[in-house]
């Protein structure tokens, strides 16, 4: 490499002398003038595009598929999914009919709310739904409760329940399932085990001081715990204000406060969670900005004190923390002007230009430095600074731009963004390096040393000596060893193709999404085919429900039930037996209870166990004697009043839900014929769309966490329908077309760094040299992902190639150093300002990249993590591999090779 020369350098080094150098003032204040006027553009116009759906061309025919389901179903996107958990089914009802009714009431943040499995249609139709089997069960149980509800119904209070249980108590013979049939007579139709332990957990809590309502829907029913019973849905629709930084953010405050009314008691022990599109995306944005934000401001006391280290002077540092200032404002406001927003992936922008820019400034201001020490006056440093340096950092500017400018042509939009952004950044940071930095410096000079300072220099030397040149042979046998078990380790590359895991693991959208993944039944990872008639609907639901990956396929028609004549008979049949109890039952349990019927259960539960029971009978027995004697005992020491309202909770929390479960049975029998006609209008939208497409909703077997059985899963519904779409579709087809997108930006990067080496080098072994490092580092990070378990993603796989435009910087600044250092012969190597440049350059960026592997956000934190490996190996390949191959086949450099 030689020094710039001709008519337009020397022009232009003429005009930087005369206008930065003799005018930095007016240079200042021009400068001072632009950044408040692009400050206050950039804060005014600059948004945050929050959808990941955009980050991938909407031209691939994925894509396509995607806003065709969404286009059909548009109720469907960008919705917030609230999981409710209650105690019992009745408190879960409760709750989500309580949250339905206040956010309808939210008009101007909230488009619509559908809770499944609520409402006139499904309170009256419930059983239809029931399989034969167990409708044929339950109409026979409760067939056994019509004296039970008609003697509850005489006298409707705790006294009651407890005269019936204690009737039941005193009878030998067994507690379980097959003595029910005899315990009838007694007005009692459940099994006692299992309700003497429920009524026993009750009055636990209720002695506790809280609340414990028995489930008679469970008991009479037999249903247990789970979602659909005790835990349910609420889906609702925002009205999303894609103006402010969070979108979603008023809706979700409307969902919280509405969420802590429902958990404050008034329901029991409520349970609420929350996710969907549009909280995991509320709470990714959230966690990016706080995130980059904190890791920004790491980044610049990082980045001060390493300058402070590297330079020995504070005024040097002031000086390059400025000018990074002024050129992220600077490229900020391009990024406004040019794309108007940024993305979830150039969100993190400002930390990539601190850890690119400085690299600028620490070649000028060592390089000046280093003049100076020489005992050159401050404009004579200057002036063969800009001489010395600025064809490096032209050279630099050029390679990394393309190293950036790479991922322009590739459909992965969101890195393509970051692409121009950054790219253009590096010609703003070179500008204002060459300009405001010199002024800055012409304005605050460092002072003179006496005499010229060389001590430290030679110091460095005897230290570090020129070890990469000396030990050359045995470096090379390193490397040659270290690529060979690199690129076996690359057999074993990973890739994570979900966003989720990006995502911050902590938050409560990602726990609740990865939660519900758990279940075959609740699993988002679902697929989703579109048919045009009911009977193309049949006929491939019978197909995907053939495939092994396949759980269950929901189709509208399935809202049909089966067996509906029989089912109808039995309901029928209930209606006739238990019709008129159940129309005189009380609307509530509002009886006085009192202390004698406490007294009274107790003495028939003694009773009972002097009676002939086996071993586990007789425990169950005793234990609920045990929980008896303990309520006798407690309200023997309370005054009149306090018995009362102790009794009172006790009615309430074991009677109260049995008014409800009768008037559910009582909706329940009046069930009609159910066709596809007469299904609300909220189920048929959700899966026939206005214009005639039949949605099929197809449920993974194996855990929706497991990629490799998503990719299993995707595959074979694929060979049913090729244009199945949903999540794991577009999951897995956008991370191929990153891969695609890496492979392509990495070949271009690679070919046009080559060309611009070779064309201004106009060296192979020169453009070689630079080249190394870079291929070295790329292929020992790779490697590094596997040894360190790390996969790529969709956001750590643009580390590799923005390798290329990092990296270069630093081969291109040692070729340089090393042509005088062979020319000379010197043994200076480590103490040169080249040397100096690129280990303080490299060492800023790494702790500015690494500052991003500490935030919440899991994706940002693995960028941040791999971008900072790939240039700690970018440095010693710089700094080692390449002067030790820079002295293959130069005879000058044989004396000093073993």
């Amino acid at each position: 490499m030689t020094t710039p020369h001709g008519t337009l350098f020397l022009r232009c080094m003429a005009w930087w002398e005369a206008e930065i150098v003799n005018r930095p003032w007016w240079m200042l204040a021009l400068t001072l003038v632009a950044t408040v006027y692009c400050t206050l553009y950039t804060m005014e116009h600059l948004t945050v595009d929050t959808d990941t759906a955009d980050m991938i061309s909407i031209e691939l025919p994925f894509q396509q598929n995607r806003l065709r389901l969404e286009k059909a179903f548009p109720q469907d996107v960008s919705t917030i999914l609230l999981v409710v958990k209650g105690a019992t089914p009745e408190q879960t009802t409760q709750a989500v009919e309580f949250i339905g009714a206040q956010l309808h009431k939210e008009k101007q943040v909230v488009k619509s709310v559908y809770l499944p499995g609520s409402g006139d249609f499904f309170d009256r139709h419930g059983l239809l739904y029931l399989d034969l089997p167990e409708l044929e069960n339950i109409s026979s149980q409760l067939a056994n409760a019509q004296p039970f509800i008609g003697r509850i119904s005489n006298k409707p209070s705790l006294d009651g329940f407890f005269g019936i249980l204690g009737d039941a108590l005193k009878m030998s013979g067994s507690l379980d399932n097959s003595a029910s049939q005899r315990l009838s007579a007694n007005d009692l139709p459940l099994d006692l085990a299992p309700l003497l332990n429920k009524i026993g957990a009750s009055l636990d809590r209720n002695l506790a001081g809280q609340n414990g309502l028995l489930s008679w829907q469970q008991l009479m029913m037999h249903q247990k715990s789970g979602f659909g019973i005790t835990e349910r849905f609420v889906i609702i629709t925002p009205r999303l204000d894609f103006t402010a930084l969070l979108p979603a953010e008023k809706p979700m405050a409307a969902v919280q406060r509405i969420g802590a009314m429902a958990a404050d008691g008034r329901f029991g022990a409520i349970e609420l969670r929350t996710t969907g599109e549009v909280v995991l995306e509320h709470e990714e944005l959230d966690s990016i900005t706080q995130g980059t934000a904190a890791a920004s401001v790491a980044s610049m006391i990082l980045v001060f004190v390493t300058l402070l280290i590297g330079y020995r002077s504070p005024k040097l540092v002031i000086a390059t923390v400025v000018t990074l200032s002024i050129g992220l404002v600077f490229s900020l406001y391009f990024a406004t002007v040019a794309i108007g927003h940024l993305n979830l992936i150039s969100i993190g922008f400002a930390v990539l230009f601190i850890g690119m820019g400085d690299a600028y400034s620490s070649h000028f201001c060592l390089r000046y430095r280093e003049l100076l020490d020489r005992g050159m006056t401050q404009r004579e440093s200057l002036l063969e600074t800009l001489s010395s340096t600025g064809s490096a950092l032209i050279l630099c500017t050029f390679t990394a731009s393309m190293g950036l400018f790479a991922f322009l042509p590739t459909n992965y939009v969101g890195v393509s963004e970051l692409g121009i952004i950054a790219g253009v950044s590096m010609f703003i940071a070179l500008g204002t390096t060459f300009t405001v930095l010199p002024a800055l410096l012409k304005v605050m000079p460092l002072r003179q040393p006496k005499k010229p300072r060389h001590g430290e220099s030679r110091y460095l030397a005897k230290l570090m000596g020129n070890w990469p040149l000396t030990y050359a042979k045995q470096v090379r046998w390193i490397t040659y060893g270290s690529a060979v078990g690199a690129a076996i380790l690359l057999q074993g590359l990973q890739v994570d193709f979900s966003p989720i895991n990006l995502r911050d693991p902590n938050s409560e959208s990602v726990k609740t999404f990865k939660y519900l993944l758990q279940s075959e039944d609740t699993s988002p990872m679902t697929l989703a085919s579109l048919a045009r008639t009911p009977e193309e609907a049949r006929t491939r639901q019978k197909r995907f429900e053939q495939l092994g990956t396949v759980k269950k396929v929901t189709t509208l028609l399935d809202f049909v039930p089966e067996d509906q004549e029989q089912k109808l008979a039995l309901i029928e049949d209930m209606g006739l037996i238990l019709g008129g109890q159940l129309e005189r039952f009380p609307a509530r349990i509002d009886g006085k209870p009192t202390p004698a019927g406490v007294k009274a259960l107790l003495a028939a539960a003694e009773e009972g166990l002097r009676k002939d029971r086996k071993d586990a009978d007789r425990n169950t027995l005793e234990t609920f004697r045990d929980r008896i004697k303990q309520l006798d005992e407690k309200l023997a020491g309370l005054d009149e009043a306090a018995q009362l309202a102790l009794l009172q909770r006790v009615q309430d929390n074991l009677m109260g839900a049995l008014p409800q479960t009768i008037a559910r049975l009582r909706n329940n029998l009046n069930a009609d014929a159910i066709t596809l006609n007469n299904l609300p209008p909220d189920v048929r939208e959700r899966w026939l769309s206005s214009d005639g497409w039949y949605r099929m909703q197809i449920f993974p077997k194996k855990d929706g966490n497991d990629l490799d059985a998503l990719r299993e899963f995707i595959a074979e519904a694929q060979t049913v329908d090729a244009n199945v779409t949903d999540l794991p579709v577009t999951y897995l087809e956008s991370m191929n077309e990153v891969v695609r997108a890496f492979v392509q930006a990495f070949s271009i990067a690679l070919i046009t760094i080559t060309v611009i080496l070779l064309l201004v080098l106009r060296n192979v072994r020169d453009t070689l040299l630079v080249l190394l490092p870079l291929l070295l580092a790329g292929l020992f990070t790779a490697a590094t992902t596997v040894l360190l378990q790390v996969p790529f993603n969709f956001a750590n796989i643009i580390a590799l190639p923005l390798l290329f435009g990092l990296g270069v910087d630093s081969g291109v600044h040692m070729a340089h150093r090393l042509h005088y250092l062979h020319a000379q012969n010197e043994k200076s190597l480590f103490s040169t300002s080249e040397a100096k440049g690129v280990f303080y350059g490299t060492l800023t960026t790494v702790f500015s990249f690494s500052s991003l592997a500490f935030t919440p956000h899991a994706g940002t934190a693995s960028m941040g993590e791999l971008l900072a490996i790939g240039l700690l190996f970018t440095l010693i390949c710089a700094l080692v591999v390449l002067p030790a191959f820079s002295v293959l086949g130069r005879k000058a450099a044989d004396s000093t090779t073993p």
